[in-house]
């Protein structure tokens, strides 16, 4: 019996469809130089992309970026100019792609940086609008492959890349980022320059920023890693008290999984759509999920274990999704379980399975479904928690 369900669990591993991406390049860096202002959603930027040439004789590469439906459409990115150091590069930009093309022919493991500049008013990916206590926020909010609307990047799992930020802002906002805070700088005119670089490689999908008015605790640091909780100030009391919540749970799976990967874990209040987003080192949450009463501690630990898998272990094609939330629910409930005892994994897997079965009931797919072309359609009961039976089945054949 064991023996056969570890067979079918290996089968299920192995069955990977090809990764899709960029063809021909690997990005290895991103700096992106971001404008951002109170006068309009407008934003400006600059993007430094260095990349590695995966074949020989490569006479252009595309970057994935949204440009604007019609000319003349008030939303969607606008390319100015490409360059290779100060030379110009020639490049076209339409139907959402950017195609760089190279004054002379790559060679394969060749290295290129290429700097794009551009403006325009982001459709989605970045969402600039009023939170709920009505005042002015921009918030990155990538997944699955939304930083194309105001990033040029290879918008793909499957190439991962560091990634550096450096925003400008109005001096009255606070910017998180991906990585380790390197620069903080007053301007003149009320503005302010603050730079984030990341050391570990990242998907495009939990590479972001974030400004708005914050107040930030300084938690703790666990084995050499900083926890912070960045809120609105108005919600200060209550955002601090569920955040802090976050220090035990890294401790219990880091201690379980490995190091942490992340320069810092930065806990956001936000406008995500989502109820968390697990972006890399700084996890943004649904602003009305702060209440003051930690009734959020499973999606803290959700969110955190995601660190480790979905952002540090990337699935490489979208259908292996659950590769990223099947690990992060069922690791929710190990640390119930380690926190509250038994009974409560039971229970909380019991009520996973009536939510498969009823999925199934709906539509009898397989976990790893390659006919799904609306990519958030990959979030449903097979992703997570189908997801987190097979690795529970896992735990029972091969032990903790």
């Amino acid at each position: 019996m064991k023996r056969s369900l570890a067979l079918f669990l290996l089968l299920l591993l192995a069955a990977a469809p090809a990764a899709a991406q960029a063809p021909g390049i690997d990005v290895l860096h991103y700096t992106f130089r971001l404008d951002l202002s109170d006068d309009s959603d407008e934003i400006a930027g600059e993007a430094s992309v260095a990349v590695r040439f995966l074949r020989d004789g490569a006479a252009a590469f595309t970057l994935d970026l949204v440009g604007k439906a019609a000319p003349g459409a008030a939303r969607g990115m606008a390319v100015i100019a490409v360059a290779e150091g100060e030379a110009p590069v020639p490049f076209t930009h339409a139907r959402n792609r950017l195609e760089i093309r190279l004054p002379t022919p790559a060679r394969t493991g060749e290295r290129r940086t290429y700097t794009v500049r551009y403006r325009g008013t982001p459709a989605d990916g970045l969402i600039i609008s009023k939170n709920k206590h009505g005042q002015r926020t921009f918030f990155g909010d990538n997944w699955p492959d939304r930083a194309r609307h105001w990033l040029p990047s290879v918008d793909h799992p499957s190439d991962k890349a560091t990634v550096e930020w450096i925003v400008t802002a109005p001096g009255q906002y606070r910017v998180v980022g991906s990585g380790a805070l390197v620069e903080e700088t007053d301007l003149d005119g009320g503005r302010r320059l603050t730079r984030w670089r990341t050391t570990a490689p990242l998907a495009t999908k939990v590479m972001v920023i974030g400004a708005a008015r914050f107040a930030v605790q300084h938690v703790g640091v666990y084995a050499g890693t900083p926890i912070q909780s960045w809120v609105y100030p108005q919600d200060r009391v209550a955002g601090f008290y569920d955040f802090a919540r976050a220090e035990r749970i890294l401790a219990f799976f880091a201690a379980r999984i490995g190091p942490y990967p992340y320069e810092k874990l930065a806990n956001v209040q936000s406008t995500t759509r989502y109820g968390g987003m697990e972006n890399a080192g700084n996890i943004f949450y649904g602003e009305n999920r702060i209440t003051g009463d930690r009734s959020n501690e499973g999606l803290l630990a959700h969110e955190i274990a995601h660190q480790w898998f979905g952002d540090s272990v990337t699935e490489a094609a979208w259908p292996h999704v659950w590769l990223s939330e099947g690990f992060a629910t069922y690791f929710t409930q190990l640390y119930f379980e380690f926190t509250y005892g038994r009974d409560r994994l039971n229970a909380g897997m019991q009520a996973h399975r009536a939510d498969v079965l009823a999925y199934y009931r709906r539509r009898p797919a397989p976990l790893v479904d390659t006919t799904v072309t609306n990519l958030t359609d990959l979030l449903n009961a097979n992703t997570y928690e189908k997801g987190g039976w097979v690795l529970h089945m896992l735990r029972f054949v091969v032990g903790d």
